[in-house]
C-alpha cells in the first residue's frame, strides 16, 4: 500500500507515508541528497525510481524503471545533478539529469552492460566502478557519456567498496581484490582468498578507521589496509 514511511526513530511512531506509484518494494535503501529547497529521498520500486520530499513524504516524480524480475536492490548514486539507477539480470543502468532542485529533467544515457544485480558500484572521479549479472565481468562507466572504458574478468563479479583511491573488490567466488581506481584498465594489486566461514559470498564490505570488515556466513573478518 504504501512505498515508504518515516517512523521517529526513539517511539516508533509513524511521521508520514508515501505511497508513490502503488508499486511493490524493490529492496532498494533509499538515498537522502540535500538540496537548497530541501532533503529528497531516491529509491526505486519494482517499476519506478522515486523522488520523495523528505520533510512530508510528498512525491515529487517518478520515472519507470524496470527488469525481468522486478528487483532493484542497489541505492542510486548522484552527483553533480545526476542520479544513476542500476539493477541486474540483464537490464544495466540509467542517468537521469536533474535541476539544482532536483526536479526530473530526463534520462540522459542507457548502459546495458553493468546490470549489477546486488553488489552495488562506487563513483570515483567522474568513473562509475562495479560488475554485472548477466554480463559478469567488471566495468568502468564514464559518468558523463556512459561510455565502458575497460571490461575485466580477472576477477569475479561481486560487491564493491572504495577507499584511499583503491577498490576493494568482494566476489562471488570468495577473492577479495584490491584494484586501484583507474579508468584506463583493471589492475588487480592484491588477491586474498576468503575460505572461513558459510555460505554465498554475498555480504557487503564495510571500511572504517582504516580496517575492511567483511562476513562470510557465520564468521566476521577484519582487515587491516592502513
Amino acid at each position: 500500500e504504501y512505498n515508504l514511511v518515516a517512523m521517529d526513530r526513539h517511539s516508533g511512531d509513524l511521521i508520514w507515508k508515501c505511497a508513490g506509484e502503488g508499486s511493490l518494494s524493490a529492496y532498494c535503501t533509499p538515498l537522502l541528497v540535500d538540496f537548497p529547497s530541501g532533503k529528497i529521498l531516491f529509491t526505486m520500486t519494482n517499476s519506478h525510481v522515486l523522488a520523495v520530499r523528505a520533510s512530508d513524504g510528498q512525491l515529487l516524480w517518478s520515472h519507470p524503471y524496470a527488469n525481468s524480475r522486478n528487483i532493484h536492490p542497489n541505492t542510486p548514486i548522484y552527483y553533480n545533478g545526476g542520479l544513476y539507477c542500476f539493477s541486474g539480470y540483464g537490464h544495466g543502468g540509467a542517468m537521469l539529469s536533474l535541476d539544482s532542485e532536483g526536479r526530473l529533467l530526463g534520462q540522459k544515457w542507457f548502459d546495458p552492460t553493468l546490470d549489477n544485480k546486488i553488489g552495488g558500484a562506487v563513483m570515483v572521479d567522474g568513473t562509475i566502478y562495479g560488475s554485472g549479472d548477466n554480463n559478469r565481468s567488471w566495468k568502468a562507466i564514464d559518468w558523463k557519456t556512459g561510455e565502458q572504458l575497460f571490461e575485466s574478468t580477472d576477477v569475479g563479479n561481486g560487491t564493491v567498496i572504495y577507499a584511499d583511491g583503491m577498490l576493494f573488490c568482494y566476489s562471488q567466488r570468495g577473492e577479495l581484490a584490491l584494484v586501484p581506481a583507474d579508468p584506463s584498465a583493471f589492475r588487480v594489486t592484491g588477491m586474498a582468498k576468503i575460505t572461513m566461514g558459510t555460505g554465498e559470498h554475498w555480504a557487503h564490505p564495510v571500511i572504517n578507521k582504516g580496517r575492511l570488515l567483511l562476513r562470510h556466513g557465520n564468521v566476521l573478518m577484519v582487515f587491516k589496509i592502513k
